[in-house]
């Protein structure tokens, strides 16, 4: 369209003249609004925190209880969505062991689809703090209760440990084992470093050169 051609706008009878406006050039470039508003929709349908969006929000290396809401309700969907492929790993790795002929049916059902786990790398940095928060609250409980002889005189070391602490049985009976099994490791670590007594000599040969009994007319 050429710029120095005439345009004739027709008009009604007695109405108002045409009016013409010369619209800026670029000026709604710019204005993106819709392109954000569906953005934000798509990150929601995600269950992408929408903070992570903003440009100008710093991120917040912060306590727990600074951590968005968002940020963790993102962090339990991803381990819901992980708990989801543990049975399709399981049902591959069924097949596969089934057609190879190395197990039955049987065997899979009875034993080994109970003892396999899946563990995923935890890369959720807030999951993480906020788990390190709620250990620190309950060391603090903990030590406070300690520091008052309020265990042993009000409470158990069993309800501390399920109650507190937050312990299962399998925990509780596996770190008892531990700590016994450090207590006679040091017993020994430190029997071992003590000096031998009535000074015998650690090979455990007589200081005077000859064993008890023997003729000691040899020596003369």
């Amino acid at each position: 369209m050429s710029m120095l051609e005439d345009f004739w706008l027709p008009r009604r009878e007695g109405g108002r003249g045409t009016e013409i406006t010369t619209l800026p050039g670029g000026s709604n470039l710019g204005e993106i609004d819709d392109i954000k508003y569906f953005q934000k929709k798509l990150y929601q349908s995600l269950n992408v925190p929408v903070s992570r969006l903003e440009a100008e929000g710093s991120f917040n290396m912060g306590r727990a209880t600074e951590i968005n809401r968002d940020e963790m309700k993102f962090s339990k969907f991803v381990h819901r969505l992980r708990n989801r492929f543990n049975s399709l790993f399981h049902d591959i790795l069924k097949t596969q062991l089934i057609l190879k002929g190395i197990i039955t049916i049987e065997d899979w059902e009875n034993s080994l689809a109970q003892s396999i786990k899946y563990e995923y790398v935890n890369d959720g940095y807030f999951a993480e703090v906020k788990e390190s928060e709620m250990f620190k609250d309950r060391m603090a409980v903990f030590a406070d209760m300690k520091s008052n002889e309020m265990v042993g005189t009000y409470y158990s070391e069993d309800y501390v440990m399920k109650r507190i602490l937050k312990m299962s049985e399998e925990e509780i009976k596996l770190e008892r084992k531990k700590i016994e099994k450090e207590a006679k490791e040091k017993e020994a670590a430190e029997a071992e470093q003590q000096p031998p007594e009535n000074g015998e000599p650690e090979n455990g040969e007589p200081e005077n050169g000859y064993e008890e009994g023997e003729d000691n007319d040899n020596f003369n």
